[in-house]
């Protein structure tokens, strides 16, 4: 049965109003029944007919077609991991080295490494979505992975494990106790980009729970805070009630230098958290959320608009905290860390993207340390961990 063009347009303008997943899903699935056999022979005749939801004339019915995808595409596949990131293939890789190193065959320690590092499971209109299409969400301009320049869009050059060697030496820095894997909790050490990193069950140690606090619907605009030291996102209002209130914990930075704020941690490229500062959205509200093609996964970037305690820092800790780039917020999968970014849990991502896309939020701010101490509390860390290196030697 074929959906009626009229309709089909009607729910997408009923749909972009009120942001539905569920009608999401099922517009999309509406469209690509419509891109398949003679649903479109059929539906390109009367496609020209009906007006465009976005005004103008009424384009062909694959353009249709290409500009829902356009508009809201990006939005269906927020909700739809269906494959490892870059940086989840090399920590699967990297585990399975670890595995063999203490002592289990390599087909136990493959089967372990891809039991363990996972997309996140997909729910049933994800999986629908997976059998009907292949095709990758359309690339925004503004997607903080590329570097726009005026005349067209250029990826980013592809890196080498020599490529993440920090500009400020590192050797002799720690992960922090309070990150660091907790008493009793089996862990393998990996190599992942030059730098060691402990996993237990393929997870990093001491993650965040995935908390999440709504912010009330009467404040309407704010900007985030965010306190290096403890990983705290909060609410930033002149609303005295609210401000400073906590909305969810992010990690920035990796191994040693996660969530550390210390001056050579915040100078050093790929592996540092984000420096201190102001930060900015883009100025294309529609685009504030986009995907990003390196992450495979929407990102929220953010761009340094002025850089705070600079009398803290070497002119060299200054240099390189200004040159570094490509700064984002987004979900943390399974086994990642953070690249000098805000990485979320997926429900804190979910909500914390929703609150920029909307408006809501409208800056970032970061703090080395915690600037509402009246409001500030212990982050909520996961220290188990049912990981046992005797299932290593399991046959």
């Amino acid at each position: 049965m074929l959906v009626e063009a009229g309709s089909l347009w009607g729910i997408l303008r009923r749909m972009t109003r009120d942001r539905s997943k569920s009608q999401l899903l099922l517009v999309a699935g509406a469209l690509l029944l419509l891109a398949t056999g003679e649903g479109v022979a059929q539906q390109t005749k009367a496609l020209p007919a009906v007006a465009s939801p976005m005004g103008g004339p009424p384009p062909a019915a694959a353009a249709d077609i290409a500009n829902f995808f356009s508009q809201v595409g990006n939005r269906i596949y927020e909700y739809c991991i269906f494959e490892l990131s870059e940086e989840q293939l090399e920590v699967q890789h990297a585990l399975i080295e670890a595995y063999i190193k203490q002592g289990a065959t390599s087909a136990l320690a493959r089967q372990l490494a891809i039991k363990q590092i996972r997309p996140p499971e997909l729910s049933d209109e994800c999986k629908q979505l997976k059998n009907q299409a292949k095709v990758p969400p359309a690339t925004s301009v503004a997607a903080p992975w590329h570097v726009t320049t005026r005349k067209s869009e250029v990826a980013l050059p592809k890196v080498s494990a020599n490529d993440f060697t920090p500009v400020i030496p590192l050797a002799e820095k720690h992960v922090l106790p309070q990150w660091d894997c907790a008493p009793g909790v089996n862990y393998v050490t990996i190599q992942h980009r030059g730098y060691e990193r402990k996993l237990s069950d393929g997870e990093i140690c001491s993650p965040f729970e995935d908390v999440v606090r709504n912010v009330p619907d009467t404040v309407r605009s704010f900007r985030l805070g965010y306190t290096i030291t403890t990983g705290r996102l909060f609410v930033i209002t002149d609303d005295p009630q609210h401000n400073g209130m906590t909305i969810a914990w992010a990690i920035s930075g990796r191994e040693a230098c996660r969530n550390n704020p210390d001056p050579d941690c915040l100078a050093a490229r790929a592996i540092g958290p984000l420096p201190p500062g102001e930060y900015a959205f883009t100025s294309d509200k529609d685009n504030r959320v986009s995907w990003g093609p390196k992450t495979k996964r929407l990102v929220a970037g953010i761009y340094l608009r002025r850089l705070w305690h600079k009398e803290k820092f070497t002119a060299a800790q200054t240099a390189a905290m200004l040159a570094r780039g490509n700064i984002a917020i987004h979900v943390r999968l399974k086994g990642e860390m953070s690249e000098a970014c805000l990485a979320l849990e997926p429900n804190g991502w979910a909500y914390v993207s929703s609150l920029i896309s909307d408006g809501r939020a409208t800056g970032v701010n970061v703090y080395l340390d915690e600037p509402h101490p009246q409001h500030a509390e212990k982050p909520p860390v996961v220290r188990a961990s049912s990981f046992s290196l005797s299932a290593l030697f399991k046959q």
